[in-house]
């Protein structure tokens, strides 16, 4: 008598991806590198047509129990307390339970508990990780052939870094571009408020002159080495980060003068002063969307040139100061 032949099921995609709605814009990206890579994903948005219909609930238990090999879950506070991603990492851990090498593939946005993932599992940090860096993690996880960086990659990291850093300070720059004031200081003598108005114009120099060392050609040899030897991805990283937080300490310079109180006749002076951050912010958040695009090429430049005017402000100075 032959034996019974026992067949298993080929899961349908390399992996799935488990996320919350508010981390899609970082999740998306993921994706979009993951096609790069040639590996097959489930991503909601791209089978709306075949989800159209469907009883979700057994749909999605399927995909996230049976139908992947891996299931990389997008952890953050958000992710924890929707429904819809409870219902995915159910059926996730479900598969991790019966499972006899790993399914589930953590990455943190946050230190956010989940119920049932254990403390000692394995977990990517996703606060300095690219979209593009993770896709490949997750290449190399599922076996798939990851190419070595293209000649221009240290452009293409630093572009990764400085997007992914810039997208956390939405809501600031949405509040520059509004003008909004949020109450601060309240300055009630005009010694006081003069004083004030030049420590702060100091800094204001301070960091736009920052802003130009970052890129200078030490610091970029420093970070992506000398021609024709490569980069270092942990001083490419640092300065990116440097300097974004240099563009966000502008936003706070600005928005610091804007909900600073002052007597009324300096209150004209202190608003026109924190005007002088809009041209440099917008020049820093061009020169990022252009390196963006120049990096997807395997290009990059990293020389940015910081414009402002400064003549109303002196104007309005010398009148507070001659009446």
């Amino acid at each position: 008598m032959v034996p019974a032949t026992k067949l298993h099921e080929v899961p349908k995609y390399d992996v799935c991806l488990s996320f919350a709605g508010e981390d899609r814009d970082y999740v998306e990206e993921v994706a979009r590198h993951l096609t790069e890579l040639g590996v097959s994903r489930f991503y909601d948005t791209d089978e709306q047509a075949d989800l159209w219909g469907k009883n979700l609930v057994e749909h999605l238990d399927h995909i996230y129990r049976k139908d992947s090999r891996f299931c990389v879950m997008f952890i953050s506070e958000a992710y924890a307390r929707k429904m819809w991603t409870k219902h995915e990492r159910q059926s996730a851990f479900d598969r991790a339970m019966v499972s006899d090498t790993e399914y589930l593939l953590p990455a943190r946005f946050d230190d956010t508990e989940i119920p049932a993932l254990r403390v000692g599992t394995g977990y990517i940090d996703l606060r300095n990780r690219t979209p593009r860096e993770l896709a490949r993690m997750i290449a190399e996880k599922v076996g798939s052939a990851v190419d070595a960086p293209e000649p221009g990659w240290e452009y293409q990291l630093f572009a990764d870094t400085v997007a992914l850093h810039m997208g956390k300070l939405s809501a600031k720059q949405i509040s520059h571009e509004l003008g909004d004031v949020t109450p601060g200081r309240t300055i009630t003598s005009d010694t006081d408020a003069l004083d004030n108005y030049r420590a702060r114009t100091g800094v204001f120099d301070e960091i736009i002159n920052r802003l130009g060392e970052l890129l200078s050609p030490g610091k970029q040899q420093w970070a992506f080495g000398p021609a024709g030897r490569p980069g270092d991805r942990n001083r490419i990283r640092l300065l990116a980060n440097r300097f974004v937080e240099t563009y966000e300490d502008l936003l706070n310079w600005a928005a610091e003068l804007r909900g600073t109180k002052t007597p009324e006749r300096y209150r004209v002076l202190y608003r026109l002063t924190a005007q002088l951050a809009d041209q440099p912010l917008k020049q820093v958040e061009a020169f990022v969307a252009e390196l963006t695009a120049a990096a997807e090429r395997n290009a990059g430049d990293l020389h940015l040139v910081i414009s402002y005017d400064p003549e109303p402000v002196k104007a309005e100075l010398k009148k507070v100061q001659t009446t």
